[in-house]
């Protein structure tokens, strides 16, 4: 029993480690983007830092399961250990290099389909495409690799996974989920007659996106929080 409590501790330190790592890196983007003040240059890829950033923070969650998966080593058994010694051998590094560059140009492809610009902001589009690629789909291929990703997204659950993993897994949907609503939420002030620097694609897409991250990210805190006060009102009453 002292190793379920234990485990169940480690797994809130790395969900609440893992929403503050995200809601950290929103809070940089909006304070970046309060300090350049003039937004028109978050459709540009070579002008702002908001791909960076995010870039950065995800590759900090994938650090900080891979830390707390260090810790669950020895409970794991021989098929997943070849597991995860496969996930980053060249061809996986490659399979993975590709799955994100079909993604982008997939969420491209809905920007365009949904009323960006056809002919014109290829740049722009790119660069809401390549966030929401690194809001939903890189996370998973840094974590497992091309093949292990191609995995998770297609079957219902591999037994390779780690608990560790499933953990980031099921955080990294929120992300997903809360970025891409986000971004397609935005479009609707665009249509909008305001004249608002603010509303030049992709301006509202990509503060969009980032506000449903962080909204979903605070939801997946609040679930942490309401299961870990349920663990302990329980073990309250026991005694």
């Amino acid at each position: 029993m002292a190793v379920v409590m234990r485990f169940d501790a480690l797994k809130t330190k790395h969900q609440l480690f893992h929403v503050s790592i995200s809601l950290g890196v929103i809070l940089i983007c909006m304070t970046y983007m309060q300090y350049r003040r003039n937004w028109t240059h978050l459709g540009s890829f070579w002008d702002s830092l908001i791909i960076p950033i995010v870039f950065t923070g995800e590759m900090l969650k994938v650090i900080l399961c891979f830390y707390y998966g260090r810790l669950e080593d020895p409970t794991l058994t021989q098929k997943q250990k070849q597991r995860k010694a496969s996930y980053f051998t060249p061809k996986d590094l490659a399979s993975g290099l590709l799955l994100q560059f079909l993604c982008t140009v997939l969420y491209g492809f809905i920007c365009i389909i949904l009323g960006a610009p056809v002919l014109q902001n290829y740049e722009q589009t790119f660069v809401l495409s390549l966030l929401l690629t690194l809001l939903s789909v890189s996370p998973t291929v840094f974590l497992l690799g091309g093949g292990g990703s191609l995995q998770v997204w297609f079957c219902e659950k591999p037994d390779f996974l780690t608990k560790t993993e499933e953990t980031a897994l099921n955080l990294f949907k929120y992300n997903a989920l809360g970025g891409i609503l986000g971004a397609w939420a935005g479009s609707i002030v665009s249509p909008l007659d305001w004249d608002r620097d603010w509303q030049t694609y992709p301006i509202p897409n990509v503060v969009g996106a980032l506000m449903g991250s962080a909204l979903g990210n605070i939801v997946a805190c609040t679930r942490v929080l309401y299961a870990t006060f349920k663990v302990y009102m329980n073990k309250k009453r026991s005694f």
